[in-house]
């Protein structure tokens, strides 16, 4: 095909589409398209990041809620059970009675 054809090619489809009867809703629902996915502020790459941090920080959230549900119910524990305080003080800071040993075995 030599260049004067493909032009008449072409000037024949713009003409058809210009002669179309529902162009001007093509060229909105184009410019629409256009707008909302990448010229607008908030383009759809943005609201993807959006939700996805939004759900990385849901997922966090509920990790903090329960570590506070967690230590409030060792608050609880500790504040009301002798029992609980010595077995505690005893896991977690090393604690020990009188005439007592301690071993350490680590891995």
């Amino acid at each position: 095909m030599d260049k004067s054809n493909f032009i008449t090619f072409v000037r024949k489809g713009v003409d058809k589409f210009w002669a179309w009867r529902y162009r001007n809703h093509a060229l909105v629902s184009i410019f629409f398209i256009l707008w909302v996915g990448f010229l607008s502020p908030n383009t759809i790459g943005i609201q993807i990041k959006a939700i996805l941090e939004l759900r990385e920080l849901k997922r966090t959230k509920a990790y903090y809620q329960k570590d506070i549900e967690h230590t409030e119910n060792q608050i609880h524990l500790i504040t009301s059970d002798p029992e609980f305080v010595e077995k505690y003080g005893r896991e977690n800071y090393l604690m020990k009675r009188e005439n007592e040993d301690i071993y350490l075995f680590e891995d």
